[in-house]
């Protein structure tokens, strides 16, 4: 069995949840750098194009599909 967002009760279930860890913090910093970049840019009051970043999450295996 496999999580999502690597939630702190996932290393306190038992067996222990594996998840799969987002990097929130570089999510949240592309997220501000892409909307400045578009106020600078002078698209606050018209059509975003669609932007695309690659992020890589991290797993974090666990007792819940570790063989023991």
């Amino acid at each position: 069995m496999t999580g999502f967002d690597d939630v702190a009760i996932s290393a306190l279930s038992a067996p222990s949840l594996t998840t799969v860890r987002q990097p929130l913090e570089t999510m949240g910093g592309t997220a501000v750098n892409i909307v400045i970049d578009a106020i600078k840019a002078g698209h606050e009051n018209r059509d975003w194009a669609a932007v695309s970043q690659k992020l890589h999450p991290e797993l974090v295996i666990r007792d819940s599909t570790r063989s023991h």
